[in-house]
């Protein structure tokens, strides 16, 4: 009986001591928003709703689309205004596209989008 307490004593101590532990790691920011600004034009001539949500996660920019209707231009530009990431999406694959951030040095960078209609979206994330 005296070692099933000592036991139960340890295992109390180690669970307590962990909880703030993992209090600080479920606080800890893994994933940060994008706000787009801009306007969105589509082949109707007509202003649509954003259809772009982006956000990064880890070293990865991830950008979704809930319309991939259209062609669209990527170009990520540092602060200077030099494009340090640029490419050219088909629509259907414009639903998810995964761009890698672990080359980029620190810093502020703006991430834009663009249509052959006349849209385009910006938005400003920090590395």
């Amino acid at each position: 009986m005296r070692n099933y307490v000592c036991y139960l004593s340890i295992c109390m101590l180690f669970i307590i001591s962990s909880l703030p532990i993992q209090a600080g790691i479920k606080n800890t920011p893994t994933e940060s928003e994008i706000c787009f600004e801009g306007e969105w034009n589509t082949k109707t001539r007509s202003l649509s709703p954003i259809p772009f949500t982006a956000s990064i996660s880890g070293d990865q920019l991830i950008l979704e689309c809930t319309s991939p209707d259209y062609d669209i231009n990527i170009t990520i530009v540092n602060a200077n205004g030099q494009p340090v990431w640029q490419c050219d999406i088909a629509a259907p694959e414009a639903s998810f596209v995964s761009i890698p951030l672990d080359s980029l040095p620190q810093g502020s960078y703006t991430i834009e989008i663009s249509n052959n209609y006349g849209g385009y979206l910006q938005g400003i994330f920090q590395l």
